[in-house]
């Protein structure tokens, strides 16, 4: 019956692909039994946001939809992109160690540039377990306690050797393996203060099949280590309206203070809000903010020591409110 239900998808995959320019990455990542993608070796296209930059070396690419992801293996696609560029990508669907990938690309036609990709809340149990479900895509951990090697000890600096280095990455009462590639600015480098937040891009590598499990978070850079505490709830009197405060001090070097109030949604649940600072030409450097909060007032803190001294911008949205205001970094 199994076996029938695969046939039957795979000719529905099959014939949108037929009478359609490109198909969706979900349709690409469906598999049989032994986690083995039912197009593979089929020649595709299929479009995504990118998420990395070369920091993986100069042939991994990684991009998505919003519900999926997929890997580009090819310089091809490699030196024609960079990470916020929405892509039409045509290749062959192939399979490495149960990761999917389209190798070769034959065509990367860049559609728009300067999207964001907003990275999905997991759990490293979710990511040890059920890591199928996020492989290819944009993943936050939050709260990471501690970092250890296979022995079990812990380790306080990124310690890598050859291509890379595995760790176990600890967070509530699990863990998940995390790979810092010799190639971005992490490598040998020491592990953020705990308690941290991490993004990383959810990978896998397994030698047999059936391909489910050997699942691995692959951060790209230091930036996609945060601390926790960069937003702090300083009150809970609800506001009477939406506010984004000046930054204080102003100029500053290199830490600052971002406070803003919150109200409850319509429904009085809390609400989504996202707290980002871009640089003057109006690209992304940091998201302080990308979460759900009630009514309150709160108060985020910038770090730009990384950044050169200038104008920048800070946006708050929450709601139908956005709002926008200035500041300077004199390092």
């Amino acid at each position: 019956m199994k076996n029938l239900l695969q046939l039957f998808t795979y000719l529905i995959i099959l014939t949108s692909t037929a009478f359609s320019q490109w198909i969706p990455v979900d349709s690409i990542r469906v598999q049989d039994t032994s986690g083995v993608p039912l197009l593979l070796n089929q020649s595709i296209t299929t479009r995504g946001v990118v998420t990395t930059f070369r920091e993986f070396g100069g042939v991994l690419v990684y991009f998505q939809s919003r519900t999926a992801g997929l890997v580009g293996y090819d310089t091809a696609i490699c030196n024609r992109v960079k990470r916020g560029d929405s892509i039409e990508v045509t290749g062959v669907v192939t399979q490495y160690s149960g990761l999917t990938e389209l190798t070769p690309v034959t065509s990367v036609t860049i559609l728009d540039t300067g999207k964001i990709v907003t990275p999905v809340i997991a759990t490293t149990t979710q990511i040890k377990n059920n890591g199928e479900v996020y492989e290819g895509m944009l993943v936050k951990i939050v709260n990471v306690t501690a970092v250890h090697n296979f022995s079990g000890a812990d380790v306080t600096t990124w310690s890598v050797s050859g291509s890379g280095t595995n760790y176990r990455l600890i967070a509530g009462n699990d863990s998940c393996d995390i790979r810092i590639y010799a190639t971005t600015n992490i490598a040998n480098q020491p592990i953020h203060a705990f308690p941290f937040n991490l993004t990383a891009e959810c990978s896998q590598f397994k030698f047999s099949a059936p391909f489910f499990g050997g699942y691995q978070l692959l951060p790209r850079s230091l930036d996609d280590f945060t601390g926790v505490t960069g937003v702090i709830n300083v009150s809970n009197a609800v506001p009477d309206v939406y506010s984004l405060h000046q930054n204080y001090p102003n100029p500053f070097n290199p830490v600052t203070k971002i406070k803003f109030e919150i109200l409850s949604n319509i429904s009085g649940q809390t609400s989504d809000v996202k707290l980002i600072v871009f640089d003057a030409l109006g690209k992304e450097v940091k998201t302080l903010v990308n979460e759900k909060l009630s009514a309150g007032s709160y108060e985020a803190e910038f770090n730009g020591s990384r950044l050169s001294s200038g104008v920048y911008f800070y946006r708050l949205e929450a709601g139908n409110f956005v709002e926008t205001k200035k500041m300077i970094l004199l390092q």
